[in-house]
């Protein structure tokens, strides 16, 4: 029993807990994941968003996720009548947000947690919602422990936050790796938690079908179930502005 309920205990604390595991050179990995990351060029998907936050739920049934690799996002709840209710645009620079009544507003970072109930970086959202990783800074400085052949958790530094990865690596017959979860702390406090489930294997890499972000700590968790998804096709440069609406 104990066995059973010691790792869920520590599984809900937003603390950062010790790494089980054997350490293992983690440039394999770190390598893998960098090109996984490369390989990445743009997603075209439908979804549906399901947002929790203090209890509350909200479900987006149908939404348009545009991805351009981790430079731009468009993401747009549809109503059933096919007309926008909401859209929250980063060009690359800032975010854009288009409320119902056409209002169009430039809430910065807060326009993320505003709408989908998380306050992740712009950059960050994109490598969550692709399955991959940001690019990482500091490789020399990763370190890696696998409990077994290819269940592994590498660890990234990067300034006061450090990052961890769970993935299924495999070295042969070419490095490859598939994330099923990834951690973000700054210091011992825990940023969010993301999990991917359903993986299906694309032309160019693995891409989660179902995505679980989770901010204990806020009591927030958002879930991204890809309908349809496709993968480094063209995106339009239109795709990541908006139109003049009603400024504020």
């Amino acid at each position: 029993m104990l066995l059973v309920v010691v790792p869920l205990l520590f599984s809900c604390l937003p603390k950062k807990p010790e790494i089980p595991g054997t350490e293992v050179p983690a440039g394999p990995i770190v390598q893998a994941l960098e090109q996984q990351r490369r390989s990445f060029t743009a997603l075209k998907a439908i979804a549906s968003i399901e947002v929790v936050r203090q209890g509350r739920k909200r479900l987006f049934e149908t939404v348009g996720v545009v991805l351009d690799a981790q430079r731009r996002f468009r993401v747009e709840a549809v109503g059933p009548l096919g007309l926008p209710i909401i859209t929250l645009v980063w060009d690359g620079t800032e975010i854009v947000l288009r409320l119902p009544d056409d209002r169009i507003m430039k809430p910065g970072q807060a326009g993320i947690e505003r709408i989908l109930g998380l306050g992740v970086e712009a950059r960050e959202l994109c490598a969550v919602l692709s399955g991959t990783v940001t690019e990482i800074d500091r490789p020399a400085d990763a370190r890696a422990y696998c409990v077994q052949d290819g269940v592994c958790v590498v660890e990234l530094p990067a300034g006061d936050l450090v990052r961890r990865v769970h993935v299924l690596f495999s070295a042969a017959p070419a490095p490859a790796v598939r994330i099923v979860a990834q951690e973000l702390y700054r210091s011992d406090r825990l940023l969010y938690r993301a999990r991917y489930e359903r993986a299906e294997e694309t032309a160019h890499g693995p891409l989660p079908r179902t995505i679980i972000i989770e901010n204990p700590e806020k009591k927030a968790m958002l879930t991204v179930e890809y309908a349809e998804a496709d993968v480094n096709v063209p995106v339009a440069d239109d795709a990541f502005t908006l139109g003049d609406g009603n400024s504020r």
